[in-house]
C-alpha cells in the first residue's frame, strides 16, 4: 500500500511540475556533492534539514543531461522525512556531462535542491574477472586481448593508420566516397572523421583494407575471418535465456546507450564489443553509434562483397556486404 502511494505522488508531482519550488517557505534541501563515479554510474543524495511544515513524503535525486532535471528524467527514491540521504545514479553513458538535482514531495508540492554538475570518465569496461593479455600493433597501439575457447581475440577495436609493412592506409575523409565504389582500394576513417572517437571505438575500414596482403593486423595476429566468428559462435552456444551478442558486448550503458541492453548484456566472454558506428556514405555519412549494433569486417569476401558481422543480440554474419562501406575490425591469434 505504501508503495503504491509513492508511485501515485511521483504520478502526481511530474504532473504538477509547473507548482514545484526550489525554495518553499522554512524548507531547506540541498544536493550533495557526486561520488564513485563510474562509466555508467554514480552517488549523489540530499540533505533536508527542514520541511517548511509539511511533512516528506517521498524523497530522492532526479538526473539528466540537461541543466534542470524533473521527476520526468531519471529518478531514484529514498523513503521519506528529514534527514540526509544517499541514491544511486544508474544507466548513464560514459563520457557524458549530468546534472543531478535532489528532490522531495510533500502534500502540496515538489521541492528541489541546487544542481550539481558532473562528468563521467570514458573508457572501455572490460571484465574485471578475466585475466587478459596484451598486443601492439606497428603503430604502439597497445589492445587487451582474451582468450575464449581456443582463440585469443583482440577485446578493441583495431585503430592502426599503417599496414605491418609500414605503408600508410589512406585516410578517406570524404564521407560521402564510403557509400559507392568510388573506393576500390584500401581505406581507413575515424567516426565523423573525429579522431577523438579512435580511444573507445577504434577506426573505420574499408574491405579493402581488411583484406589488403600486407596486413593490418599486428604481427602474430590475423583480420577475422567469417570462420573465426562462426567458431566464436559455435563455442558459445545457444539457450533461450542468453544469446551470443549479449555474451561479448561491454556490459552496462557505458557505450551501449540502451537501458533494455544493458539489463541483459554480461560481457562474461570478456570481448566487449562495443557499437562503433558505420560509414554508408550519403545520404547518411557516419551512423549508428552508441546504439544499435556493432558492425565488423571479416578478411572473408571477393570484390563483389565480402562477409562482415553485426553484434546485436545475437552474432549475425552477413556474406554479402558492399566492400565500400566502413566497419571496425578485430583481430585474432594466429
Amino acid at each position: 500500500m505504501r508503495l503504491f502511494k509513492i508511485i501515485s505522488l511521483f504520478t502526481v508531482a511530474i504532473l504538477l511540475n509547473s507548482c514545484e519550488k526550489s525554495e518553499p517557505d522554512n524548507a531547506t534541501i540541498a544536493t550533495v556533492a557526486v561520488q564513485d563515479i563510474t562509466v555508467s554510474s554514480a552517488k549523489s543524495g540530499g540533505v533536508i534539514s527542514s520541511d517548511g511544515k509539511l511533512p516528506v513524503i517521498a524523497r530522492g535525486i532526479c538526473w539528466s543531461k540537461k541543466e534542470n532535471p524533473t521527476l520526468a528524467d531519471s529518478q531514484a527514491i529514498d523513503g521519506d522525512g528529514l534527514g540526509t540521504y544517499t541514491n544511486n545514479i544508474v544507466n548513464i553513458n560514459a563520457g557524458s556531462k549530468y546534472f543531478v538535482k535532489a528532490f522531495y514531495i510533500n502534500s502540496q508540492d515538489t521541492v528541489y535542491g541546487n544542481p550539481v554538475e558532473f562528468t563521467t570518465p570514458d573508457n572501455l569496461l572490460f571484465n574485471p574477472n578475466l585475466e587478459y593479455g596484451t598486443v601492439t600493433d606497428i603503430d604502439g597501439n597497445v589492445y587487451k586481448t582474451i582468450t575464449i575457447g581456443t582463440q585469443t581475440w583482440m577485446a578493441e577495436n583495431l585503430k592502426v593508420t599503417h599496414f605491418r609493412n609500414g605503408d600508410a592506409i589512406p585516410n578517406e575523409t570524404d564521407l560521402n566516397m564510403w557509400g559507392s565504389f568510388q573506393i576500390t582500394t584500401s581505406a581507413y576513417c575515424w567516426y565523423n572523421n573525429d579522431i577523438s572517437n579512435k580511444k573507445i571505438y577504434g577506426a573505420m575500414y574499408n574491405w579493402y583494407a581488411a583484406s589488403d596482403q600486407r596486413n593490418i593486423a599486428p604481427a602474430g595476429y590475423h583480420v577475422s575471418t567469417a570462420d573465426d566468428w562462426q567458431k566464436l559462435d559455435n563455442f558459445l552456444g545457444h539457450n533461450l535465456y542468453q544469446v551470443n551478442g549479449y555474451k561479448i558486448s561491454e556490459a552496462t550503458t557505458a557505450h551501449w546507450m540502451s537501458k533494455n541492453r544493458a539489463a541483459f548484456t554480461t560481457n562474461e566472454t570478456g570481448f566487449t564489443a562495443v557499437p562503433g558506428g558505420k560509414v554508408v556514405g550519403l545520404p547518411d555519412g557516419s551512423i549508428d553509434i552508441g546504439v544499435g549494433y556493432a558492425y565488423f569486417w571479416s578478411s572473408t569476401g571477393t570484390w563483389d562483397g565480402s562477409s562482415c558481422v553485426y553484434v546485436a543480440a545475437d552474432i549475425s554474419i552477413d556474406r554479402m556486404a558492399p566492400n565500400c562501406r566502413g566497419f571496425n575490425v578485430r583481430c585474432v591469434k594466429d
